[in-house]
């Protein structure tokens, strides 16, 4: 037997070698495939939560417009909501829709801060509302009988 027709020792080593090569190939395809899933499902977590924050900031905002439908009401309402969605800061911004509507429709805007994940959710009230931007945390719904609107502010 020569030596160019032995192949036992170089097998042993190839397939070692192949099979290595082919695992790493396999996880490292996994863990892409996994990465990409994992992000779209922390997304989606955010935006539904950011949803179920915006509608109960905007169902306590209602209910302080009908409370404070007189001249001498004094109404002050804390909201608390959660800091962090998804483990991320977020921003809450109340913006009325159409100034000129005497309906006083808002907009609250929700946006993460670092993967920017949105969410509005819509809300009528009685009396107007100041447009402002708070961070996510407990807030503090307030009725300014002299200006006759509502405030939203960091607790």
């Amino acid at each position: 037997m020569t030596l160019a027709r032995d192949r036992r020792g170089s097998s042993t080593a190839l397939g070692y070698v192949l099979s290595l090569g082919i695992s790493a190939i396999l996880i490292t395809g996994l863990i892409v495939a996994g990465g990409g899933v994992m992000q779209n499902q922390r997304e989606q977590s955010a935006r539904t939560e950011l949803e179920v924050i915006g509608q109960t900031v905007a169902d306590d905002l209602a209910s302080a417009a009908r409370l404070a439908d007189c001249d001498s009401c004094e109404v002050s309402m804390r909201i608390d909501i959660p800091e962090r969605v998804a483990g991320e800061s977020y921003l809450l911004e109340v913006v009325e829709v159409d100034p000129a509507d005497p309906q006083h429709t808002y907009r609250l805007d929700l946006r993460t801060g670092r993967s920017d994940v949105q969410a509005s959710v819509s809300v009528r009230t009685r009396l107007p509302v100041t447009e402002t931007s708070v961070a996510g945390g407990s807030l503090l719904v307030e009725y300014d009988s002299g200006a006759g609107t509502l405030e939203v502010r960091n607790a």
